[in-house]
């Protein structure tokens, strides 16, 4: 795999590949302000859900120990996000 990584670095004569990366600070999502929120509103679900799950069962759960059930119920909360 290494020698794969070093084939597509370097040019058949051997210089290196430099592809346009002229601007810094580099650009970044033209929608990041609406990726933020649609995260952090993803995060708020999980947050709500886990906390609703942990109430019913008297212990602090994450997402790891969610039966089958409750893990459809978290995905169907963060489809509607």
């Amino acid at each position: 795999m290494r020698e794969l990584d070093r084939a597509l670095m370097f040019r058949a004569d051997g210089e290196p590949v430099r592809e346009g990366v002229d601007e810094f600070p580099l650009p970044i999502a033209e929608n990041w302000e609406d990726l933020v929120a649609r995260s952090e509103r993803a995060a708020e679900v999980i947050d709500r859900h886990l906390e609703f799950e942990s109430r019913l069962q008297g212990r602090e759960l994450r997402p790891v120990t969610l039966c089958p059930e409750q893990k459809m119920s978290l995905a169907s909360d963060l489809a509607a996000v």
